[in-house]
């Protein structure tokens, strides 16, 4: 959807250029979340430095001497740091901390130890892998997110992280909710698509035809929705609510096994975030009474997990 809203902007006409900035796009994203999770190991490596260098100063307190190890003996954090996949990934993505471990770690190290997720975890009587990987998850729901100071970090080393945060953020919080015990130092990352090795990699696939042939029907579907708006002046539409309902119309059409309910709930999720407040029902509206046509007209087929 970025990738089209950016191409109707700047008035592009090179299709192929477009796609291929689309699939370096999803690269970057995959980049960023990796990013994400060599971070918290970062900061967690960080805490380790400093128990040592405080356990070393001329006049320790009985704190320094006998630090609480809890967050730096996090089970999730530790497997993370051991695990080679993690390590080539950083190595392909060309990610290293060793410029920033003075100022943004410390930063957000400090910050951390005042959220009251963190206190509460390091005073927890409770120690097992379940409340090492519910520390992460609390903050990333309720601190990273609205992190002014941590989202400028990323923004000022990609451009495209300004439009991704959000999402990478999703990506990380996904994955640790996902992780279990069993994950171990081989456990391969999940790739940058689910279906990435299959003979014909499905998610690409959807990926580069729902791009493709959005662009390709998009005066087809502009007529279409003309026809279908009343009190409504089409050239006062959103440009950003037109893309969402030509994107879903494509599925409509082009994608036979995807549900018409599953499409427009998802059109109108999308739009809740990326347009206007009025957005939603707009798209509800319109996109009922298309497939309602379309599906009258015979030009709404759907098959095998379509159909239900």
């Amino acid at each position: 959807m970025q990738q089209i809203y950016a191409y109707h902007q700047a008035e592009e006409t090179d299709r192929l250029a477009a796609e291929r900035q689309l699939l370096n796009h999803v690269e970057d994203l995959y980049g960023l979340f990796i990013r994400q999770l060599s971070f918290w190991v970062e900061v967690k490596c960080f805490a380790e430095r400093r128990i040592e260098e405080n356990m070393h100063k001329n006049f320790p307190t009985e704190e320094d001497l006998n630090p609480n190890r809890r967050f730096v003996n996090n089970r999730v954090l530790n497997v993370l740091e051991a695990n080679t996949d993690l390590q080539r990934q950083m190595e392909k993505y060309k990610i290293s901390w060793v410029d920033n471990r003075e100022d943004f770690i410390r930063s957000f190290y400090n910050r951390l130890r005042e959220f009251p997720e963190y206190v509460e975890y390091m005073n927890s009587e409770v120690d097992d892998f379940a409340h090492d990987k519910q520390l992460i998850l609390d903050v990333i729901d309720n601190h990273m997110a609205e992190d002014d100071f941590l989202f400028d970090f990323y923004a000022d080393r990609n451009l495209d992280y300004n439009s991704d945060y959000q999402m990478g953020l999703f990506l990380l919080w996904k994955f640790i909710n996902e992780m279990d015990a069993s994950f171990n130092a081989d456990t391969l990352l999940p790739p940058v698509y689910k279906t990435d090795g299959d003979e014909d990699c499905d998610d690409k696939h959807f990926v580069v035809k729902l791009f493709r042939d959005t662009l390709r029907d998009a005066d087809t579907y502009q007529q279409l929705v003309k026809d279908h708006i009343s009190n409504w002046d089409y050239d006062r539409i959103a440009l950003m609510d037109k893309i969402i309902i030509f994107m879903a119309l494509t599925e409509f059409c082009q994608f036979h096994d995807i549900p018409v309910k599953v499409t427009i709930n998802e059109y109108i999720e999308i739009s809740k975030f990326f347009s206007t407040p009025d957005s939603r029902r707009f798209v509800n509206g319109i996109l009922d009474k298309l497939a309602a046509e379309l599906t009258a007209d015979g030009k709404l087929v759907k098959t095998g997990r379509g159909r239900l």
